[in-house]
Parts: C-alpha cells; structure tokens; sequence
C-alpha cells in the first residue's frame, strides 16, 4: 500500500489521518468545512468511501462511520483503505433540516452538481471531486420511524456493475430493494446515479431514527459495514449475519403511496406487516378529527416504512408510505 494523499494531506500506510475542506462561508462570511477521515491501511486493497449527512436529519450514518473508523478498525490489519466523510451537508446540519436551507434544494438530486451554480450543486460538485478515488461506495441515509431497515441497489443497465452492487447488499445482510432503471424516474441526480455512470458500485443504506440515535440500527449499519469491508477482503474473518433485524427476504422492489389530502396520519399497518390490494393501510384525519381520505394499498405487498419527514401530518402529496413488494 501506498501514502494515500487526498484533501491536502498525506496518509501513509498503516495510519489514520483527520481532515476538513471548506465548502462554503456563511453570511457573515464564517467558513464552512466537510469533516473527512482517512484510514490507510498497512495492506493492499480496494479504496472504501463511507459517507453520510447528505441531508441534515439523518445522523445514524454519521456514528456508525465513527464506531468504524475511530474504534473498530485497525490501520494495521486493513487491507485497502477507507475515505469517510460524516458529514457531507453541514448547512443542513446546521438547520435540523434535510434540504440545503439556502437554496432549498435536496442535495441528493443534484450530482454531479456544479461549482458554479446554486450552494448545493457546488457541494455536489465538490463531494463528486473527494469520492472519485474510490473503487465502491456506502452512502448512509435514515427514515423516519417507524420503518424497516433496508438497502438500495439500482440497476445502471452494466450486468457485471448489478452483479458486484448485489454482492455489496447480500454481505451487509437486510431487507434489500432493487431498483431497476425504469422505476422511480423522478429520483434523479442522486450520489448513487454519479459514481455508477462511471462504473463502481453503491449501496444505499436506509437505516432508521432519522434525528435520533437507535442502538439496534446501529448496531446493525455497523455489523454490515464490516461485513461489506470483510466481502471486498478489506477484513479478515466470515460475514456475520443480522441478528434480530426485521426483514422481508427478496428480490423486492418498492412503490411510493401518496396522500391527496392533508392531515393527521392514522397507520392501521407497520413495518413489515403484508398488505393486499385495496386494503386500507391508513387514514388521514383533519383537525376536527374526520377522516378525509383512506390510504389504500395499490398492490400486494408488506409494508416498507412511513417517511413523514415532519410530525405525524401531510399535505397534499406527501409521500406517507414505501411498500414493498416482488417484481
């Protein structure tokens, strides 16, 4: 293995280096900077990016990267190394929001960004430049609870690409949809769209408690997380399984259900509970209390997560429920 020199510093092998770059200033011009931490290891092997906070309100990731690359692993017995950036929107962060406040963009919908654009597509840009090392990709995200823990892979159209991001998602070991190219076509500009168009896998981990820590999620991205570095011979040692996680077994793929009106959620479902078509799986009430509309399931299927991104309320078409179900 060779020195690792990346965001103005060297790492040699064996070592662990911490690391900022600035990103922006704020108005009174106080300068803001992406918090990175480098772990190269003593061994040869593929480079690991492992990155979160690309929306302020999802901070499981952020701890498990820290477990990760502060106390679990070892530089001297990694092979490869590990390029960790916890903190990628720390406007965000700052905020308690998942959009950019300053231009209210969605971070994740705008790579490969551009750094003469808008704040978040310079952030893009930015985060596109720091990841292009890499050789495979963890992006850390959160729902809201309640919801199951899950995995993304999306399929670009490369078989060989498809092969290698669900040989990444069967080591991390959780409920795993697959997203192929014709489905959710809104959902566009995303991390996981830019570092697939140049040919490395990405495994988008959905964990859950959104602001909050869960011990069992995190435990949970931090077991799979060894386990995707053990896949790539980063570790030593076998997969361990997931233990005492909810899944639903795959292949899966997902829908969106969204509200039409708005107001207070009233779930008869839960995460991982099946649903038929046409059964009602929720109400919305308004203030007064009546219900103003009943939230269908529009095919079979088990219910995935319900992401009120807010309180318990939505507006007209928010989404309010994933479900899952077989291709």
């Amino acid at each position: 293995m060779q020195t690792l020199r990346i965001a103005g510093i060297s790492v040699p092998p064996g070592q662990r280096a911490l690391s900022e770059v600035a990103c922006g200033e704020l108005p009174d011009g106080t300068a803001v900077r992406l918090p990175l931490i480098v772990v190269n290891g003593a061994g040869d092997g593929p480079t690991l990016w492992l990155g979160a906070g690309l929306h302020g309100t999802e901070v499981p990731g952020m701890e498990v990267i820290r477990r990760i690359t502060r106390e679990l692993v070892d530089p001297g017995r990694l092979r490869g190394a590990l390029l960790a950036a916890p903190l990628l929107n720390p406007f965000s962060f700052h905020q308690h929001q998942m959009l950019t406040p300053q231009d209210g963009y969605n971070l994740n919908r705008v790579f490969p960004g551009s750094r003469v654009m808008l704040l978040s597509h310079r952030l893009a840009a930015q985060i596109a430049e720091l990841a292009d090392p890499c050789d495979v990709y963890l992006d850390f995200h959160a729902n809201p609870t309640p919801a199951l823990q899950f995995a993304i892979i999306k399929h670009s159209g490369d078989d060989a690409l498809w092969e290698r991001s669900q040989g990444l998602a069967r080591a991390f070991g959780i409920t795993t949809i697959q997203m192929i190219p014709t489905h959710e076509q809104h959902r566009t500009g995303t991390f996981t769209d830019h570092v697939q168009e140049r040919g490395k896998p990405c495994l988008v981990l959905e964990l859950i408690a959104w602001r909050r820590f869960d011990a069992a999620s995190l435990a949970t991205g931090v077991r799979g997380t060894l386990n995707v570095m053990r896949h790539l011979g980063m570790l030593d040692g076998a997969i361990e399984p997931q233990r005492d996680v909810p899944m639903i077994e795959g292949p899966l793929t997902r829908t969106e259900v969204t509200a039409n009106r708005g107001g207070l959620v009233h779930p008869y479902k839960y995460p991982g509970d099946p649903v038929t078509e046409g059964e009602t799986i929720a109400v919305i009430r308004n203030p007064w209390g009546d219900i103003v509309e009943e939230i269908r399931a529009p095919r079979d299927g088990w219910i995935l997560a319900w992401p009120l991104l807010g309180n318990q309320a939505v507006a007209t078409g928010d989404i309010l429920a994933f479900i899952a179900f077989r291709p």
